[in-house]
């Protein structure tokens, strides 16, 4: 009778439970604490790209406040400073330390404070022990970079199995470090060749390695592994198969090399091609729109942006799409651009007005920025050839200070409109047209209205959008 009851009580509780409908999860994610003596006066989350920032007081204290749709680990950052934090929607946690003596101060409270530990201390073993100085690990020879790299992990492994038999540890955050230690050690043996041929200036083929047997191992690699999707060290690999993939469908197809926008038609069909787990393959095809979007804006990615918005099945990667399509809104073609001021080589102040009438070709570089200066020869071909044209070129320095700028500019003989914008990544005008990463190239119409606010590269195919408009009256 004993029994009977206690199975009707709980066939009771099950159906009672079940009728209920569940309150909806708060997204919101409340990181807050006090770090004293930080060089910046800004302090931000990352994940995929900056989602809150805020400024420290005086004392050091901040808290930012943002939302979040599933648990990951972010970073936070501040300067030089920076720590990775596991969070779920409704975390709230709160962090101290003196950024002088980092590891010895450091104090997380809250929700999964044994998880943002462990992080923190697996960062710190990484440091001291040399696993995250990847070029000195790939400057060793094959035997000596295997023989390192597999006794490191090894012993961070012995960590995180101590870690692992603590009470109430995330099982999910489990599965994110389990992935960690089964891939991070193969994206290391897939980068050598590369970087050893780099440090050592030898020819990369040349480099002694076992690349069939690393090849093997890619290929080896699980396709299907859904819980995985926000583990970088899984996700790479299999991006580096699709990137494979991609190089090969297009050396074997010469109409590729006429095609515009060749190789993200190449990688959709790579993609179409490995990943039959419609989840999977959602998941990479809006990170490769994603990443375009981030850095070119939707003009350059309509196409496959449709085509993605039509065939996907998970709402939240269209959301997330559509947002970031949104963002660009202000400075999609057709716009107008505020008058932003600058100051040229000889320090006298000078307006995007000044040149209006013509259409203005606008680099934003750096001094520091190896790519941007891989593009001044074309640059400067490109003046020549255009010289007798309505046409600016316009080239916008965001170095952090005039000195270093204005060194190159006369050292170089770099002649033209040279203009430099205070406070480098956040001038006016690089916070206008959202630039994370340069160079950035910026086409303007006459009238100062936005043709494309992430054009072509002077080594590109710039010349064909300058003739076009050069001809329309």
């Amino acid at each position: 009778m004993k029994k009977l009851i206690n199975s009707s009580l709980i066939i009771l509780i099950l159906a009672f439970s079940c009728s209920q409908k569940s309150e909806p999860q708060d997204p919101t994610i409340i990181v807050s604490g006090k770090i004293e003596n930080l060089e910046a006066e800004n302090i931000s989350i990352f994940q995929n790209g900056d989602i809150a920032s805020g400024k420290l007081d005086d004392e050091g204290n901040f808290k930012l406040v943002f939302e979040g749709d599933e648990s990951l680990i972010y970073t936070i950052y501040s300067g030089r400073t920076n720590f990775g934090l596991y969070l779920s929607p409704g975390d709230s946690i709160y962090l101290t330390a003196d950024a002088e003596d980092i590891s010895g101060t450091f104090e997380v409270n809250g929700d999964h404070e044994k998880e943002i530990r462990y992080l923190f201390e697996k960062a710190q073993f990484d440091k001291e022990s040399g696993l995250n100085n990847q070029m000195d690990l790939m400057a060793k020879s094959k035997d000596d970079y295997f023989k390192t790299k597999d006794s490191l992990f090894a012993l961070s492994k012995v960590k995180f199995e101590e870690f692992k038999m603590q009470e109430n540890i995330n099982p999910e955050f489990i599965s994110y470090e389990e992935a960690y230690f089964n891939y991070a050690p193969l994206g290391f043996d897939l980068q050598y060749p590369m970087y050893h041929a780099y440090v050592t200036k030898k020819p990369q083929d040349s480099i002694d390695f076992p690349k069939e047997e690393v090849n093997a191992k890619l290929a080896a690699v699980p396709l299907d592994q859904k819980h995985l999707l926000n583990t970088y060290y899984y996700t790479s690999l299999i991006d580096t198969r699709i990137r494979n993939l991609s190089s090969e469908i297009m050396k074997s197809d010469s109409s590729f090399a006429s095609s515009e926008n060749a190789y993200d038609k190449a990688r959709i069909l790579a993609m179409d091609s490995l990943l039959k787990d419609k989840t999977v393959k959602d998941h990479f095809h809006y990170t490769s729109i994603k990443s375009n979007m981030d850095y070119r804006g939707p003009v350059h990615v309509e196409e496959s942006y449709e085509i993605f918005m039509k065939e996907n099945e998970s709402p939240k990667y269209a959301e997330k799409l559509k947002k970031l399509k949104d963002k660009w809104e202000p400075i999609s073609p057709g716009k107008d651009v505020p008058d932003f001021t600058f100051t040229n080589i000889e320090g006298e102040e000078v307006k995007l007005s000044d040149l209006r009438g013509n259409l203005v070709y606008i680099d934003i570089w750096a001094t520091w920025c190896g790519p941007c200066i891989a593009e001044h020869p074309h640059w400067d071909k490109m003046k020549e050839e255009y010289k007798d044209q309505p046409v600016e070129f316009l080239t916008v320095s965001i170095d952090d200070t005039r000195e270093p700028w204005e060194k190159m500019v006369k050292a170089k003989n770099m002649e033209g409109l040279q203009w430099f914008a205070e406070n480098a990544w956040k001038s006016d005008l690089t916070q206008h047209f959202m630039v994370n990463a340069i160079p950035r190239f910026l086409l303007l119409d006459r009238e100062g209205k936005i043709i494309d606010p992430s054009a072509d590269r002077p080594s590109g195919k710039i010349r064909e959008s300058l003739d076009k408009y050069l001809t329309e009256k």
